[in-house]
């Protein structure tokens, strides 16, 4: 290989790498303000206020850690779920020493809402049950536009689940 082609791959690793870490690093996530994160604007502060007390309550009784988060933006992610994913290890609530978080994501936006368990929660709390919580305690509140006490009764079953 001749040095003029050595150096246009070498520059040209070099970019990729450069674009690589620099998009990486620009994805900036929503710091975490305590278990609800209210960024969508869905709760009154009351409400917030109750379930933050909510879930403290449950932390501290049981080591657990669930936060809430409502959002009307996961740029640059094109999905929810890897956005969940990597905003979960941003949090420090799904890494696998920790292995007791969850994570509630509501977005009346965007359409969804999703949870997202740690490594050691999701043998406890499988895909299904959260699933059956979604559909049969959240969404029913979040079609009629209740999205406090769709949250509320949700987070709930996640607790009795959970304990």
């Amino acid at each position: 290989m001749s040095k003029t082609m050595k150096s246009i791959l070498l520059f040209s690793f070099f970019l990729l790498f450069n674009l690589f870490f620099s998009n990486a690093q620009a994805v900036k996530f929503p710091l975490q303000e305590g278990c609800v994160n209210d960024f969508e604007g869905l709760f009154t502060i009351q409400q917030q206020k109750e379930l933050s007390t909510l879930l403290e309550e449950f932390k501290a009784k049981t080591d657990r850690e669930i936060a809430v988060i409502t959002l009307d933006d996961i740029q640059p992610y094109s999905n929810v779920s890897d956005y969940t994913k990597e905003l979960s290890y941003n949090w420090s609530l799904t890494k696998e020493e920790i292995r007791n978080g969850l994570l509630v994501i509501v977005s009346k936006s965007l359409k969804t809402v999703r949870i997202t368990t740690a490594y050691g929660t999701h043998q406890l709390i499988q895909q299904d049950i959260c699933k059956r919580i979604i559909n049969n305690e959240m969404i029913p509140a979040y079609s009629i536009g209740n999205y406090f006490d769709g949250t509320k009764k949700g987070v709930i079953s996640l607790m009795r689940q959970w304990n």
